[in-house]
This record gives structure tokens, C-alpha cells and sequence, in this order.
């Protein structure tokens, strides 16, 4: 039973919801300027960019990738379910005085046809997504794509490999008089659930995080971006372009 004058709050894990946004850029967060400047160095390289190519940055987050991309003279669209996230984006476009286009959305709802030279979807997770939402979410970013373009998947999220644990898995942490504590367990049916309890000592507020995601494999992620229209498909362990492996794997560059 909770004590009294604890405020309690039960939230399903969603992009879309400010309390997820919230907790994750408070617990989790943003890489800064300096890590963003070398991860767009090494897409660069991986994927032959060269400015002033249109580029769409797929779940954008706070518009870091997007903006470093302008700043290197790339035309860059940023799209996000996240709200509190576009507005810090908006903002700082603003105070680097950056023309930037953000724009809330899906990728399921993308309208553009042949008209990105280059997609980023930099740590995407796929597992929130239903497999109709994923199937068309990729095949929208194919279709996105001029012929002459590309595409970068790096993932985020739960990943299927050989002689996995599939748990459950704790861990807690603390910060400023606040805790947060979290349990992990993968299902039979490759599904990762993840129960997270913020507990704010100060203010006497509890708030509980239920999430799941669908977990993927090597071969699961290919086939799906086959599905989608790409022909070639080139999977790597990380930007530096080491071969991928059932072990170790999240980086996917694509052709339409």
C-alpha cells in the first residue's frame, strides 16, 4: 500500500507521451555537440554524403543530428512523434539561427515520394511499432528515397541474438534524490518487458513505466527492409563499418 501523500501514476511507455519524453531525457538523454559532430563524421564516410544533399532525419529526438547536418550545408527535414523534443529542436534551429524544418509525424505517414537523398533513422526502435506500422513505415522511406539515394538504419531497443539471457534483468540508479528502478524479461514470443518505478523522495511522487517491445534479429531486420523494396542491404556492428554478425549487429545501410 502506498503511503499517504504519495502522488502514484501508472504510464504505458509511448514517444508520444511527455511523461516517457520526460523520464528519458532525464535518466537516459542526448549525446551533446562534440559526440553528434564525430557520429556525423563516420555516417559521412559509411554512406559517401556530400553536401548540399536533401537529407530526412527519421525520429529526430532534440534535432541533434538534424542540426549538425545543416551546419555542414545538407538541406535536412527532421520528423518525431516526440513533442517536448521538436520544441527544444525549433529552438535551438533558432538560436543557431538555422533554417530547419521539424515536423511532427510518422514514419507510416510520410507523403514524399523520390525526393530524400539520404534517410537517417539514428537509434530507432523498432519493437513499439505493430508489424503493419513497421511494414509500412519502411516501405514509406523507400519510397522517400530518390533512386540514387540511401538510407542508414542504426538501432535502438531490444535485439534477439544467439545464447541470450533472456532474463529478468534489474538495475537501479539515482540521481539528484530521485530512483529509478527496472526490471527486463524477453517472452517466448520475442517480445522485451520492461517495468520502471521513478521514485521522487522529495516531492512524494511515484510514477510506474510499463513498456514492451518487439525484439529483432539479424535475419528478422533484414527481412523486413528486403520486404520494404531495398536491394541492397549492407549490415554492420557499429558506424565504423565492422561486419555485423547474429551476435553483434544495429547498423543497416540501404539502397532503394
Amino acid at each position: 500500500m502506498a503511503r499517504s501523500g504519495v502522488n502514484r501514476k501508472q504510464i504505458d511507455f509511448a514517444w508520444e507521451d511527455v511523461d516517457a519524453q520526460a523520464v528519458f531525457a532525464d535518466w537516459v538523454g542526448f549525446p551533446g555537440r562534440d559526440q553528434t559532430a564525430t557520429e556525423a563524421d563516420k555516417i559521412e564516410a559509411l554512406m559517401g554524403l556530400r553536401p548540399p544533399m536533401r537529407v530526412l532525419d527519421i525520429g529526430c529526438g532534440n534535432g541533434r543530428h538534424t542540426l549538425e547536418f545543416a551546419r555542414r550545408g545538407y538541406r535536412p527535414v527532421g520528423i518525431d512523434v516526440a513533442s517536448t523534443y521538436l520544441d527544444a529542436a525549433r529552438n535551438d534551429a533558432e538560436r543557431s539561427r538555422l533554417n530547419v524544418e521539424f515536423r511532427l509525424g510518422r514514419g507510416s505517414e510520410l507523403r514524399e515520394e523520390e525526393v530524400y537523398d539520404f534517410v537517417l533513422a539514428y537509434n530507432h526502435t523498432l519493437g513499439f511499432m505493430s508489424e503493419d506500422e513497421l511494414a509500412e513505415h519502411l516501405r514509406r522511406v523507400h519510397r522517400a528515397i530518390k533512386p540514387s539515394g540511401s538510407f542508414l538504419l542504426v538501432l535502438a531497443g531490444p535485439k534477439l541474438v544467439p545464447g541470450q539471457v533472456k532474463g529478468p534483468t534489474r538495475d537501479w540508479g539515482e540521481k539528484e534524490g530521485r530512483f529509478i528502478l527496472s526490471q527486463k524479461v524477453i517472452d517466448d514470443a520475442g517480445f522485451r518487458h520492461e517495468t520502471s518505478i521513478v521514485i521522487d523522495i522529495v516531492s512524494g511522487e511515484v510514477k510506474e513505466f510499463y513498456e514492451t517491445q518487439k525484439a529483432y534479429s539479424l535475419d528478422d531486420v533484414l527481412a523486413r527492409l528486403n520486404h520494404a523494396g531495398f536491394r541492397s542491404i549492407e549490415p554492420f556492428r557499429d558506424l565504423d563499418g565492422q561486419q555485423a554478425s547474429p551476435e553483434s549487429f544495429g547498423v543497416f545501410a540501404c539502397l532503394p
